[in-house]
């Protein structure tokens, strides 16, 4: 294994999300926001209770899951066919990598800036509803 080419991998694409900031953080998070202003304001209002828990609370795990299922393919699938569309996969062609060295990184990437998109959905959904975490091990367990 090549742990330093996977690790060049994984911290490039680490720094396209920082310098795309706004498309691959900003977006998912103002977008599941959209999600809980429309639903929670047009269906919330006429809804008790699901199971005991209000509404919003209620839709909060799959909004995150929505959010975290749909970035962690766009994610993979834009950082591997960027290079080719800009012309750089030549770079990343002849590196001393296998296939599944360069799948590693690239999907390690993609799990890391998703969890991190649904920690800050997860974050802002407590300013539209009261969240609480009953089985925290488990959240964690389920995402890793």
């Amino acid at each position: 294994m090549n742990i330093r080419g996977m690790w060049a991998i994984y911290r490039g694409e680490m720094a396209r999300t920082r310098r795309t900031v706004w498309q691959s953080v900003a977006t998912p998070v103002i977008t599941t926001a959209l999600y809980f202003i429309v639903f929670g304001g047009a269906i919330g209002s006429r809804m008790q209770e699901v199971g005991g828990v209000g509404y919003g609370a209620f839709i909060v795990p799959g909004l995150i899951m929505l959010a975290l299922l749909t970035q962690s393919i766009s994610n993979a699938s834009v950082g591997i066919y960027f290079p080719k569309f800009v012309g750089t996969i030549f770079e990343l062609l002849s590196a001393p990598l296998s296939g599944i060295e360069t799948v590693t990184a690239f999907v390690g990437a993609a799990a890391t800036k998703s969890v991190m998109i649904g920690l800050i959905i997860l974050v802002t959904a407590t300013f539209f509803t009261e969240v609480r975490i009953l089985h925290p091990f488990w959240m964690a367990r389920f995402w890793c």
